[in-house]
């Protein structure tokens, strides 16, 4: 067991855990001891016609907030990224759009941007098996990619690191490193289930963390859900901690 400590006051926090409660509670308690978060949040894109009693994609979470509020809130999210992230960590930001909205990620990217200390350093493109259909418009192309970001703090762009190996050296002592495109394949998510529709991919998950995450290194997902981020940290041999909302979920992912 490992004791995560904050400046302000003692938490015991264990890793391995998902915590069922609000990600800003869980990012409270904690301080600068996280490497790597990885996450798709809510992508504020399931506007729906059946009322307040109709949920969405989610058990608990209403997916679908005024504009400028989800905005806020995403601004508030970084600002606690900031809070919890090592040195040089770095944040892997899955994100995408629906015919109601796809300007969001552009506006989402400019807010972190202006009203945060991050910086985009990447964008890489998740190409799924499958598409996301539009057969009723007669102008908009079938949804298969989507957006990961990879942002760190904008005065350590230069010095976040990842797992590219050296290829070789000059003879001047400059060293060139391997290909890695911006440009991942991976199944559409891990299956849909009466709490979340909308789960993460594991392979993708595998597939990011082989870049970015190195030995001995903790990853958070504030939006755990089934618990998607998890497996893939298990897989590497990785510390992780997750927060989610629902406790359904959290006991599904343990028994499924």
């Amino acid at each position: 067991m490992k004791i995560l400590k904050t400046y302000q006051r003692i938490t015991f926090y264990m890793v391995n855990e998902i915590y069922n409660e609000d990600c800003f509670i869980t990012m409270s308690n904690m301080n600068k001891i996280i490497d790597v978060v990885l996450t798709s949040p809510p992508y504020n894109m399931t506007k729906r016609k059946g009322g307040p009693s109709d949920k969405g994609r989610y058990d608990k979470y209403i997916d679908w907030k005024d504009e400028q509020e989800y905005l806020g809130w995403s601004v508030n999210l970084f600002n606690n990224f900031n809070k919890i992230l090592k040195r040089n960590g770095v944040v892997l930001y899955n994100f995408s759009y629906s015919i109601e909205n796809p300007s969001l990620p552009y506006k989402l990217i400019s807010y972190i941007l202006q009203f945060t200390d991050f910086q985009v350093v990447d964008t890489i493109f998740w190409k799924k098996p499958k598409s996301m259909s539009h057969p009723a418009s007669y102008n908009r192309l079938n949804r298969i990619c989507e957006f990961v970001f990879v942002l760190s703090r904008k005065k350590e762009t230069k010095t976040f690191k990842t797992n590219k190996q050296i290829t070789k050296t000059s003879t001047k002592g400059q060293n060139y490193y391997e290909v890695i495109d911006n440009f991942i394949e991976a199944k559409n998510n891990d299956g849909s289930n009466p709490l979340n529709k909308a789960t993460y991919s594991t392979e993708l998950c595998d597939k990011l963390l082989s870049i970015y995450a190195q030995d001995g290194m903790t990853v958070y997902d504030p939006f755990m859900g089934i618990g998607t981020t998890s497996l893939s940290c298990k897989k590497r041999g990785l510390d992780w901690i997750g927060s989610e909302i629902s406790k359904e979920q959290i006991e599904y992912g343990n028994t499924d």
